[in-house]
Formats: structure tokens, C-alpha cells, sequence
């Protein structure tokens, strides 16, 4: 059976895309999903690949390692000559996305894919086979919980975290010595002490990209963490599984936003600003602190000056209280899920072995400057921010933040009423549970 026609790269693709992107396209393909014929992918039955080997077909837009598929796929075919992977990396979730549904309409979908936020609808719809089950325990035992969490239900795992990430706030010493701020904020009191100082320098303090929506859901979402001391709360309310948007831990950390709005730490028009004009604003020392994900380094190697990158550093995102759990955005922003119908599944998942062996998996995430999602290879990482970055995770620091629920995507748009000061904080919350509850249906 041939597969749709698709536009895409082989082994290549454009820049790498940050979640954000990801998020803002998390709902195309869902009306796939009504009524999707199970049938196993006839593109990948033995003998396929000629000679009667297995193909394997591998899709993702994850360009990030661009340069490592071909080795991988050669070491790989070397060691398993009965098997063939066609690897295909898409430019961008746009072009992905609808490719992918295609192939999910159409009964044939590649033996492994990039889930993207419907990682839990195909589980549960019996499209992606339950790793669980497939690998083992053992096999997942070395995954960071966080990137297990997002794509476990019912104890059932339909996917791994291929590139993990995660949050915290990279900052200018040379602005914070300027303004006379001295060391990294402990607390979220602090960092408003140290906006106050850094503004009246004419600087801002932290820049932040609230646009789209869902991107301020990056930062806000670790403060219920934070406030509740419970670092599955959010997986609790993304399924809305005994809790709301109006529960008090929401307005709460919500009122926490507010206080630090209100304390001037984020640069203005925080809602009309991108993410790569909040980096922008930062590398052009316009603000003194940036609050960006794991990805930000590749960026400041391609944007900001040699000098540049060399003086900036990355602190945790500050805590609640002294002593407190420092909590930031942790989870898997690329994935990795196995047909579960596929005749090719065997040897899609021998394929999985092999990319996550510490031999191949470390070697694959340095080369691309990726964080890993196992702990593991979170040891080996050589990238100095990166590694710092990845020592949160080992500090348990990382707490969900990607909304996998139905709808729970759109409680980013009434956030933008505390970004700009228009809405009180129990106010949103209402808002928050009412735009998710439409969204359900």
C-alpha cells in the first residue's frame, strides 16, 4: 500500500522548533481520531525494504539531530542487515502534522513517529503500542519521571522522551552587576527586588514571550508546583481528575503571577511578544534576564555575538521560600511512539534499543547540543549550560508543563489577563476552567 504524498526532507529539515510551535498546533489531526481504521501498515511488511528485509519507517521533524540520523541509521542496518530504516525528518510540524494524520486516517502508520500532543489519544485509540509492556520496566527505570509521566496512562506508556527540556532563567552578569544586584535570586521576593534595581537602570528585567498563549503557560505552570509542594498536580489537572482550574492552588499561584507582574519583572507588552523577541531583547542587553527553555543555547550560538555567549550564564527559576524545591518546567518536548500495529514492530523496537544504548543515545544528544531525557545519560552531557540545565532534572526539580489533555491547551489565553494587569487572579481561574471545558466539548 503506498503511503500518502508528503512534502518533506530526508535526513534533513529547517531550524529547530521550540515547544511553543509544537503547542500552538497541538489540536491538528484530532478529527482523525473519530473513527480510525487499525490496520496493520502494509508500507513495512517483510520483504518490503527488497531481499526480504524489514522496513522500518522512522518519521519526525526533530532536526536538532539532522546529522546523526544517517550514522545511526548506518550503524544500525551494520549490525542488523535483516533490517532497513527510512528515515524521514520533516521540515516542520506543518508539514508533519498533516502527514501524519494521513497516515492515521489511512490505517498505515510509520512503525515509529512523533507523537506530538496527541501522544495519549493514540494510545488510547490503539494507534501507539504500550512500551510498558513492549521494553520492559527496566528499560524505562532510566527515563527522568517527568518525561515518563507526560506520556503514561492507565499505566500503560505510549511513548519515551526523545529530547528532554527543560526552563530556567539565563541572565547578563555584567547588567546585574551594573544595577547592583548582587548574586542569583533565591526567592521570587528576591527577583523583585532585583527587577526594581535593573529597571531604574532603563533595562528590563526579565524578558518573556507570552505569545502565543501557551507560552506563558511555560512559566506559569511550574508555580503550581511550587505553591502546592506537589510535583503532580498539573498531571492531575490536565486530565482534570479531581481538581479545576478554580482550586485554590491555581488562584494562588496565579496571585503569585500577579505579585510579580505587578513587581515589574517582566519587560512590557509581555502578551505581544515572541519568542524570538524575548531572546532578542535579551542578547541585545536590553534585558538584563531572559526566561527561556534548553533550546536557548543552540539559538545564542546562532544569533548572539561570540562575546555574548561566552559571559551569559543560566540560574533555576527561583523558589517559592528559601530552601525550597526550585521547580521549573521539565518534560519531553520530542517523543518517540511504536505502532502498535505494525507487522515491522519487532524491529521498530529493536530500533528503539539501539538509539537509546548508552553508547549511541550520549553520543547522539552531545553532538546536538539535546538534552537527554534518561538519567543516565543526563551524566554525560558535556555542554556546560546544558549540563547545569540537566543537573535540575538529577536535583528532581523538573515538573510537568506540556497540556497532553483535551482542551487543556486553552487555559493559556485567559492568562493574558494578568500579563497585562486587566483581570484579577480568581477571575482567570474561572476563565482558565471555562475555556478548557469548551474546548472538551
Amino acid at each position: 500500500m503506498p503511503g500518502p504524498t508528503i512534502p518533506a526532507t530526508s535526513d534533513g529539515g529547517s531550524a529547530a522548533l521550540s515547544r511553543r510551535s509544537l503547542l500552538t498546533l497541538g489540536t491538528v489531526g484530532a478529527a482523525t481520531l473519530g473513527s480510525v481504521p487499525l490496520l496493520s501498515s502494509c508500507g513495512s511488511d517483510e520483504g518490503s525494504g527488497g531481499g526480504g528485509k524489514t522496513t522500518v519507517r522512522v518519521w519526525t521533524w526533530y532536526s536538532e539531530q539532522q546529522d546523526e540520523w544517517p550514522r545511526l541509521v548506518s550503524e544500525f542496518e551494520a549490525a542488523n542487515p535483516s533490517i532497513t530504516i527510512e528515515n524521514r525528518v520533516f521540515g516542520t510540524p506543518d508539514q508533519y502534522l498533516p502527514a501524519l494524520a494521513a497516515a492515521v486516517s489511512g490505517g498505515d502508520v510509520p512503525e515509529i513517529f512523533a507523537p506530538h500532543v496527541r501522544a495519549l489519544t493514540y494510545g488510547e485509540a490503539g494507534i501507539s503500542a504500550d512500551l510498558n509492556a513492549e521494553l520492559g520496566t527496566d528499560f524505562l527505570s532510566d527515563f527522568f519521571q517527568s518525561t515518563i509521566d507526560e506520556y503514561t496512562l492507565d499505566g500503560k506508556q505510549y511513548a519515551l522522551g526523545w529530547m528532554a527540556q527543560t526552563f530556567g532563567i539565563f541572565y547578563n552578569p555584567d547588567l546585574m552587576s551594573a544595577a547592583g544586584v548582587d548574586g542569583e535570586p533565591e526567592t521570587w521576593d528576591d527577583l523583585i527586588a532585583a527587577a526594581q534595581r535593573i529597571n531604574a537602570t532603563g533595562k528590563s528585567a526579565v524578558s518573556l514571550s507570552a505569545n502565543p498563549g501557551t507560552s506563558g503557560l511555560d512559566f506559569f505552570l511550574p508555580l503550581l508546583a511550587q505553591v502546592s509542594d506537589d510535583p503532580t498536580f498539573y498531571l492531575r489537572l490536565d486530565q482534570l481528575d479531581g481538581v479545576t482550574y478554580t482550586d485554590p492552588v491555581v488562584v494562588q499561584s496565579l496571585e503569585l503571577l500577579k505579585k510579580l507582574v505587578d513587581g515589574g519583572v517582566f519587560q512590557p507588552g509581555v502578551n505581544g511578544t515572541s519568542g524570538d523577541q524575548a531572546s532578542s531583547l535579551f542578547f541585545t542587553e536590553g534585558a538584563a534576564m531572559n526566561f527561556n527553555g534548553s533550546w536557548a543555547p543552540q539559538n545564542l550560538v546562532q544569533n548572539a555575538t561570540p562575546e555574548f555567549v561566552q559571559k551569559y550564564r543560566v540560574m533555576k527559576n527561583p523558589a517559592l521560600t528559601p530552601g525550597a524545591q526550585h521547580y521549573t518546567a521539565n518534560q519531553a518536548g520530542a517523543g518517540l511512539a511504536v505502532s502498535a500495529t505494525s507487522r515491522a514492530k519487532d524491529a521498530a523496537l529493536e530500533f528503539i534499543r539501539f538509539l537509546y544504548s548508552p553508547e549511541q543515545y550520549v553520543q547522539t544528544m552531545n553532538n546536538s547540543n539535546s538534552m537527554p531525557s534518561t538519567k543516565s545519560a543526563a551524566t554525560e552531557v558535556t555542554n556546560p549550560i546544558l549540563k547545569q540545565m540537566t543537573s535540575w532534572l538529577l536535583d528532581g526539580d523538573g515538573v510537568p508543563h506540556i497540556p497532553f489533555g483535551n482542551g487543556s491547551s486553552e487555559a493559556g489565553g485567559p492568562l493574558a489577563g494578568i500579563w497585562d494587569g486587566s483581570a484579577e487572579p480568581s477571575a482567570v481561574a474561572a476563565e482558565m476552567q471555562t475555556a478548557v471545558t469548551n474546548a472538551r466539548g
